[in-house]
């Protein structure tokens, strides 16, 4: 039994700045897109930093939570569900991949949903000096005997010590702290951190050049500057036509980017022939790199000539 992708949904309304709102509007959506029930649930997990009212008490997943009503009370036939906050910057979502599986892999739990997203904690949609796009993802995740599932995950981080990266300034933001936030954005290029946490994953998987170059691999990047993609892609040799990103206009969706570029992939057709999808996330201070089989290990394929042979992988 390998972890698979059930469903995958994103939600940038703009009639609403709230992440708890957009957040729970995601999961709805994404559950939607599935056969399974929010009674079938059996873990949350939020990985959003920015939040509305930089509340960190209770914590954010609780409140999602209650908004889609996953396990608000012990019922005969009700599966008991359980939230917590994983925050890691921009890899929070493939850390809380990492953790779903865990428990997907003992039975624990038989759905995970994972929901991911940001904004400025005034719940204004736009404000001077907020890089991120304000929004919100979800993420089912199951088990299946058809899929091989997900792989080990690879991190790379600066070394020595990181300045912070998002404050408050309490002196400066006065009675006004839960509205206010300070971002140092773009300190260092991304670049070189998510091409190590890539080569890794390559390595590791034993993947080359052209695997991405024949379509059999897809490499999943986020958007945390203009033109990383294209910027990934030379820099690790691979076309530019294997690393599929977010939508330009979208700006950059931070925790929420990895379900981003995989509809955004997924919608483009690209996944459709890929025995290794690559999800990469990436700040100035740290990348992850996961890799995912869509398909068991034991892969039927046909050749142009007609015959079967099996792939392991």
């Amino acid at each position: 039994m390998g972890t698979t992708i059930v469903a995958a949904a994103t939600n940038t309304d703009l009639d609403t700045a709230s992440y708890f709102e957009l957040a729970a509007r995601a999961a709805r959506s994404c559950l939607a897109d599935s056969d399974v029930s929010v009674d079938e649930v059996g873990m949350l997990i939020n990985v959003g930093v920015f939040r509305d009212e930089n509340i960190s008490e209770p914590a954010v997943s609780a409140l999602i939570q209650k908004r889609i009503g996953l396990g608000l009370e012990y019922q005969p036939g009700r599966v008991p569900a359980f939230s917590f906050d994983l925050m890691h910057g921009a890899t929070g979502l493939l850390h809380a991949i990492n953790t779903a599986e865990c428990f997907l892999a003992t039975g624990d739990v038989e759905y995970a949903l994972l929901v991911a997203g940001d904004t400025h904690p005034s719940t204004r949609r736009y404000v001077a000096g907020f890089p991120y796009t304000t929004g919100a993802a979800a993420l089912l995740l199951g088990s299946s005997p058809s899929t091989g599932g997900f792989c080990p995950l690879h991190t790379k981080e600066t070394t020595g010590q990181a300045d912070p990266s998002a404050w408050v300034n309490l002196g400066e933001a006065g009675a006004y702290g839960r509205s206010a936030m300070r971002i140092r954005h773009g300190g260092e290029d991304p670049i070189e951190l998510a091409a190590a946490a890539v080569r890794a994953c390559v390595a590791d998987e034993g993947l080359d050049s052209a695997d991405f170059a024949e379509g059999r691999a897809v490499l999943l990047a986020p958007a945390p500057v203009v033109g990383f993609g294209d910027s990934l892609a030379e820099t690790l040799g691979y076309r530019t036509e294997s690393v599929v990103g977010v939508a330009p206009a979208l700006g950059d969706p931070y925790t929420a980017a990895p379900v981003h570029a995989y509809l955004h992939a997924r919608e483009s057709g690209v996944l459709a022939a890929a025995d290794s999808v690559l999800f990469l996330a990436a700040d100035d201070a740290a990348a992850a790199c996961l890799a995912y089989h869509p398909r068991s290990a034991a892969v039927a394929t046909v050749s142009t000539g007609g015959a079967v042979r099996r792939e392991r992988r």
